[in-house]
């Protein structure tokens, strides 16, 4: 019987934590950067976000046409790499067209992602509604 308890309170333990997780404010936690990544993410954000020529509003976040010939693909999946860390909060995906060679990156996540993006990304402001 004890054993079971002990499964219980594990199982109620991660329902609880994966409720807060959802629940939790949208806050970025720079200090998950050390000072050199910190640099790095810094001009990275500001080369992708200067990049972006387009967005499209999608249920759950933004869509960024990104210009490639400003900041290649690299960059972009460097700048996800490192934003990831300090604000697990979003959901990226990628996008490279064929032909045309367009790059799109969505920028997603939960219920109030959108507001977060439009506060937080200030480059953006022009571009989104």
């Amino acid at each position: 019987m004890l054993g079971l308890m002990n499964k219980l309170l594990v199982v109620s333990a991660f329902v609880l934590a994966a409720a807060y997780a959802s629940s939790a404010p949208f806050a970025c936690n720079l200090k998950a950067f050390t000072p050199d990544q910190r640099v790095r993410w810094r001009q990275l954000i500001d080369r992708v976000t200067s990049a972006v020529t387009e967005a499209r509003e999608l249920r759950d976040g933004y869509g960024l046409k990104v210009n490639t010939a400003q900041v290649p693909l690299v960059e972009v999946a460097e700048w996800i790499d490192l934003e990831r860390r300090c604000c697990p909060f979003f959901d990226f995906q990628i996008d490279v067209h064929g032909e045309d060679g367009n790059l799109w990156l969505s920028l997603k996540g939960r219920d109030g992602v959108k507001d977060f993006i439009r506060g937080d990304f200030s480059r953006l402001h022009d571009k989104i509604k």
